[in-house]
């Protein structure tokens, strides 16, 4: 009899103290990833990366290369598998960050250029500013009363609400 009550309680003590253990485990692995995401948000210089994305070459650079480094004081006391866990998971961070804001320089970078090249293209053929394609249609005129709108200072500032000044008479 007196074996079926150590063996009851070595069965009671396993059941209830070796999951809540393990849950302790788990809930400082949660612990070690949610404190490591908080410190490379804090840590990682999104303006810098940003700025470096905008010469483009910087968006490879952030893929490879950890800006920021781990505190060590964070380390104090624990245990290995928290440490794993909490340098995995600030370099992923990390990394995501570096990554993102200089994607987003790159696209800006990229975007400003694209519109500079439409910008050129559009107004390739325009040699004089004259040209019908050049000037805004409202500014433009072919017949000879409004010619004088073309090589006058008072294109769309007529007195009588036309886009040309013919309304003051000239």
């Amino acid at each position: 009899m007196r074996f079926l009550k150590i063996l009851f309680l070595v069965y009671l003590f396993l059941t209830l103290i070796v999951p809540t253990r393990l849950l302790a485990d788990e809930l400082d692995i949660q612990m070690a990833k949610s404190r490591a995401e908080q410190s490379a948000n804090n840590d990682v210089s999104k303006a810098c990366w940003f700025g470096a994305g905008l010469t483009i070459i910087g968006a490879g650079i952030a893929m490879m290369w950890p800006s920021s480094s781990l505190d060590p004081a964070e380390f104090a006391g624990k245990s290995p598998e928290y440490i794993r866990t909490y340098t995995d998971a600030y370099k992923s961070r990390a990394k995501k960050i570096q990554t993102m804001y200089s994607y987003m320089g790159c696209g800006l970078t990229l975007t400003m250029g694209a519109c500079a090249i439409a910008t050129i293209r559009l107004n390739e053929g325009c040699n004089d500013w004259t040209d019908e394609n050049c000037l805004p249609q409202s500014c433009y005129s072919s017949s000879e009363e409004e010619s004088s709108c073309l090589t006058g200072d008072d294109c769309g500032s007529g007195d009588d609400g036309s886009s040309c000044g013919s309304g003051s008479g000239g």
